[in-house]
């Protein structure tokens, strides 16, 4: 093996261009990653709810006649429930109560709860009702249903 005068083979050299190139592709692929997973994670955060709120989970379950959403707010109490329904979409807001004393732990978190969603279908929000019992927030949403469809001539 060839040696310059400062005793590098062409072998050190040709291993030295191999790593320098490989780092620099290293370094490439890296900010590739942090764009994309970057622009991911400013989507997902547009999409997430409002800082100071938690997300309330929410099951949806339908029936015959209804659907029903259970939402958990816990530690929250009824009157600090904001409640809203339209005919596609529900809206939740529970403020969190917060006790008087020195915490040694606290895992429940001070935030309060928020979440709406798009209803699945369409409801009756005129004829909706509410109960609040445990923690769990029990919404009864009557369908919307169209029981006579109308013939319509064309012309």
């Amino acid at each position: 093996m060839k040696s310059d005068s400062s005793g590098i083979s062409d072998l050190e050299r040709v291993i030295g261009k191999a790593a320098v190139e490989a780092a620099r592709m290293s370094s490439q692929a890296s900010q590739a990653a942090k764009k994309i997973l970057g622009d991911v994670s400013s989507e997902i955060n547009e999409m997430s709810e409002p800082k100071g709120y938690d997300l309330a989970p929410i099951d949806l379950i339908e029936t015959d006649d209804e659907l029903i959403a259970l939402v958990a707010l816990p530690g929250a109490s009824k009157e600090k429930i904001d409640l809203r329904v339209t005919e596609d979409s529900l809206y939740v807001e529970a403020k969190a109560a917060v006790r008087e004393g020195k915490y040694l732990r606290r895992e429940m978190g001070t935030m309060g709860r928020k979440r709406e969603i798009k209803l699945p279908l369409e409801v009756k929000p005129e004829q909706a009702k509410a109960s609040f019992k445990d923690g769990i927030l029990e919404v009864h949403l009557p369908k919307l249903v169209i029981i006579n469809a109308q013939r319509v001539q064309v012309e």
